[in-house]
């Protein structure tokens, strides 16, 4: 009987590190995004300053949350900024084929949509995004567990948008 239990012990310690094993592996594959938005998965935050067509420049506070989908070929991005006076959320799905993208956007706060077209290389997003009566270039630089956004717009209420974020972590 001590035979027996010795050698289910031996077996459940085997197993359980097998356990281990593959939790730690999956993990760890989780963790490594493949593809050209590698950089880009999680949550960040920070601030920076919001630019507005009056000549104002207001303070400006955001969060934003990636998540890479399709084996790394589609960014999903949810970016929440404010100022005192001023609020966007912006809402975007970009698709790479090599390194060239295009998606869609959508700003909810004043019920907006159009499209994305781009590049992306080594953390770095660039682009126009365009919609009725709007149209903007943008420019995200992602390193580590910094990232810059820059947004400059053509005719509205706002010329540029600019923010540097931090991963959480």
């Amino acid at each position: 009987m001590l035979m027996n239990f010795t050698k289910m012990l031996r077996n459940s310690r085997s197993a359980g590190l097998a356990v281990a094993l593959i939790v730690v592996a999956t993990h760890a594959q989780a963790q490594a995004v493949p593809g050209p938005f590698a950089t880009f998965p999680g949550s960040w935050s920070g601030g920076g300053a919001i630019s507005l067509a009056s000549g104002d420049v207001e303070r400006l506070r955001c969060t934003a949350g990636y998540r890479v989908d399709d084996g790394g070929a589609t960014l999903i991005q949810n970016l929440n900024c404010a100022s005192d006076s001023y609020k966007f959320e912006l809402r975007t799905q970009i698709q790479a084929t090599g390194s060239d993208i295009a998606g869609q956007w959508f700003e909810v706060t004043r019920n907006a949509e159009g499209t994305i077209v781009g590049r992306v290389s080594g953390g770095h997003i660039e682009g126009t995004v365009s919609g009725p009566g709007f149209t903007a270039t943008f420019s995200l630089q992602a390193r580590a567990n910094r990232q810059h956004v820059l947004i400059r717009v053509q005719g509205g209420d706002i010329t540029e948008i600019s923010a540097d974020l931090t991963r959480a972590r």
